[in-house]
C-alpha cells in the first residue's frame, strides 16, 4: 500500500511540473519553425571602403626587349656548340662552329693569288723603270714605255681582285663561327654537335632578361584613355596573387584589321629576372585611382531592372536595391553609390541558389539568430521541450 502511494505522488508531481512549463512556453507556430540555412565564410563578403582603379583592360604576352635569333650563314656540319639553355653569355662568346674545310682551302688559294698578283705588280713596276731609262737614252721608242705602264695598271687591277677574293673567303670562313651578338641568356638552342645545317638555319636564340616588355592589345573604344607613359598594372599567369607594373612605351598607329584592337608595348623593369618571356599577362591601364565603397561583382544581381544584392541582416536575408558607380575590372569590384554602408554583409552569387529573401541564416559556427519576440522558439530549445509523460510503474502488491 505504501508503494502505491509513492507512485501516485510521483505522477501528480510530474503532471504539475509539465503544466507549469506549458504555461511559460510560447505558442508554437502553426506551420512549424523555418529551417536555418548555414552559410560558409567563403559564401559572404563584408564590404568596406577601398581603392578603386579604373582603366581599359589589356592582355598579351611577355617578351624580352632585346632578342636575337642567331642563324647559320654558311652550310656544313656543326663541329662545336657553346652554352646550354639558360646559361648566360657575353658579347662575342662562341655559340657554334661549323665545318669549313672547303672555305679554308678557298681562303688559302685566295691568299696565294694575292701574293702572285703582288709579285706581278712589282715586276711590272721594275719593267717601267727600265723602259723609262732606255727611252730617255733613245734606245727605245715612247710606245714601249706606254706598254710597260699599261702592264703596271693591269697588274694592280689583278692584285685588287685577288685581295677582294681573299677578303670574301676570309669573311665566309668567319661566317662558319657563330657568336653572341650581345650579353644575355640562352633562351633556346636548336642544334647539337654533328648536325648538318644549311645557310639560314636557326642555331641559338639569345635574350636580355634585364628588361622585358608586354606586347598587349587594348580595345579601340579605349584609345582616348591611353597615352605614352601611362602606368599599367597587370598580373602574370604563373605568379598568382602578385601584381606587376610598367609604362606604355609604344602605341601602334593602326588597329588590327580583324580584331579592331590597338597594339601597345609596355616596358617592364625586370632586374631580378623574375619575369619570363612567353608568359600570358592581363591587367589594365591605370587611368584613375580613388577611394570608394566597393563590393565584388559576384555579389551584384544585374538580372532585374535595377541592380540588387542579398544582404545578411539580423540573421535573415533581405534584398536591397543599390546604385553602382565605376567598375574596377582588374580587381572585379564595383563602386557602391547608395543602398549599402561599410560593414554590411553580402551574399555572393554562388551561394544564392537555395536562398531567398526572408530566409534565416547562420554563418560558419555562429549560433542561429534569436527568434523575434512572440514567435515560436527554434526547434529543440529548452522552452519547447516538454516533460516526458508520466509512466505508471508497476509494483508488487504486498
Amino acid at each position: 500500500m505504501r508503494s502505491l502511494s509513492l507512485v501516485f505522488i510521483s505522477i501528480v508531481a510530474a503532471s504539475s511540473l509539465a503544466a507549469c512549463k506549458k504555461q511559460s512556453a510560447p505558442e508554437p507556430s502553426a506551420k512549424g519553425e523555418e529551417p536555418v540555412i548555414k552559410l560558409a565564410p567563403e559564401d559572404i563578403v563584408t564590404i568596406q571602403r577601398g581603392e578603386l582603379q579604373t582603366g581599359p583592360r589589356i592582355s598579351g604576352a611577355l617578351e624580352a626587349s632585346a632578342r636575337s635569333v642567331v642563324r647559320a650563314e654558311t652550310g656544313g656540319t656543326v663541329l662545336q656548340i657553346g652554352p646550354e639553355l639558360g646559361q648566360p653569355v657575353k658579347k662575342n662568346d662562341l655559340l657554334a662552329r661549323i665545318e669549313a674545310k672547303a672555305l679554308g682551302d678557298m681562303s688559302s688559294s685566295a691568299q696565294s693569288a694575292v701574293a702572285n698578283a703582288q709579285a706581278q705588280l712589282d715586276l711590272a713596276k721594275r719593267e717601267v723603270q727600265r723602259t723609262e731609262a732606255l727611252v730617255k737614252g733613245g734606245a727605245l721608242a715612247q710606245r714601249e714605255l706606254d706598254r710597260a705602264q699599261s702592264q703596271v695598271t693591269a697588274a694592280q687591277a689583278q692584285l685588287n681582285q685577288a685581295k677582294a677574293q681573299f677578303a670574301s673567303s676570309k669573311s665566309q670562313l668567319g661566317d662558319a663561327t657563330a657568336r653572341a651578338p650581345f650579353a644575355g641568356v640562352v633562351a633556346r638552342r636548336s642544334v647539337s654537335a654533328g648536325d648538318v645545317v644549311s645557310p639560314g638555319a636557326e642555331l641559338y636564340e639569345i635574350i636580355d632578361p634585364s628588361t622585358m616588355r608586354l606586347d598587349a592589345s587594348v580595345a579601340s573604344e579605349a584609345l582616348s584613355t591611353i597615352s605614352l607613359g601611362k602606368s599599367v598594372d597587370f598580373s602574370v599567369r604563373g605568379y598568382p596573387g602578385q601584381m606587376f607594373a610598367g609604362t606604355i612605351a609604344r602605341i601602334a598607329p593602326a588597329a588590327d584589321p580583324v580584331t579592331r584592337q590597338i597594339q601597345i608595348l609596355v616596358d617592364i623593369p625586370n632586374p631580378g629576372g623574375k619575369l619570363i618571356a612567353g608568359l600570358y599577362a592581363e591587367g589594365h591601364v591605370a587611368v584613375e585611382k580613388r577611394e570608394a565603397l566597393i563590393a565584388p561583382l559576384g555579389a551584384i544581381d544585374m538580372t532585374g531592372d535595377q541592380p540588387t544584392v542579398l544582404r545578411v541582416k539580423n540573421g535573415a536575408i533581405e534584398r536591397s536595391v543599390v546604385s553602382l558607380g565605376v567598375r574596377d575590372e582588374r580587381a572585379e569590384v564595383v563602386e557602391i553609390l547608395t543602398g549599402l554602408a561599410p560593414g554590411d554583409v553580402l551574399l555572393l552569387a554562388r551561394a544564392t541558389k537555395n536562398v531567398v529573401p526572408g530566409s534565416k541564416v547562420t554563418i560558419g559556427n555562429d549560433k542561429p539568430a534569436p527568434a523575434p519576440a512572440g514567435s515560436a522558439a527554434p526547434a529543440g530549445s529548452a522552452t519547447e521541450k516538454a516533460a516526458p509523460p508520466p509512466v505508471a510503474v508497476p509494483t508488487e502488491k504486498k
